[in-house]
């Protein structure tokens, strides 16, 4: 097998195994959780942003191949958290005059993935010293 085609194939495992995911876990949270908002959305963004800095300290402090960390940090998460589905919900919401629904989703989405971006940052430099 080339390599290029050996980075085809780990871009879209990786690709594909989120978008699953991600798939699922739209099910989950709107057949689940009575909600105005898109919660799905802002669930994968939170959950990726936990997972890369898990994903991150582990690949920074262990060597890992190269292909492996592609795969898990870039491919693995670029198919599940989704800046431009909260876009296009965020608009959608502007252009139904919703704007405290706009508001909320923005500032819930921005807020807590910032905030486990930095939890995980830190707990990762506790776990791995």
């Amino acid at each position: 097998m080339s390599l290029s085609l050996y980075w085809a194939l780990i871009i879209w495992l990786g690709w594909f195994f989120w978008a699953i995911l991600r798939v699922f876990l739209w099910w989950l949270v709107n057949s689940h959780i009575p909600h105005i908002l898109p919660l799905w959305t802002l669930f994968v963004n939170v959950l990726g942003s936990f997972i890369i800095w898990i994903m991150f300290g582990i690949a920074f402090y262990y060597p890992l191949p190269q292909h492996v960390k592609s795969f898990i940090i870039s491919w693995f998460l670029w198919a599940l958290t989704t800046f431009s589905t909260f876009a296009m919900e965020s608009f959608f919401m502007l252009d139904g005059w919703r704007y405290k629904e706009f508001l909320l989703n923005i500032s819930l989405n921005i807020i807590l993935t910032i905030l486990f971006v930095a939890i995980w940052f830190y707990l990762m430099k506790l776990i791995l010293k």
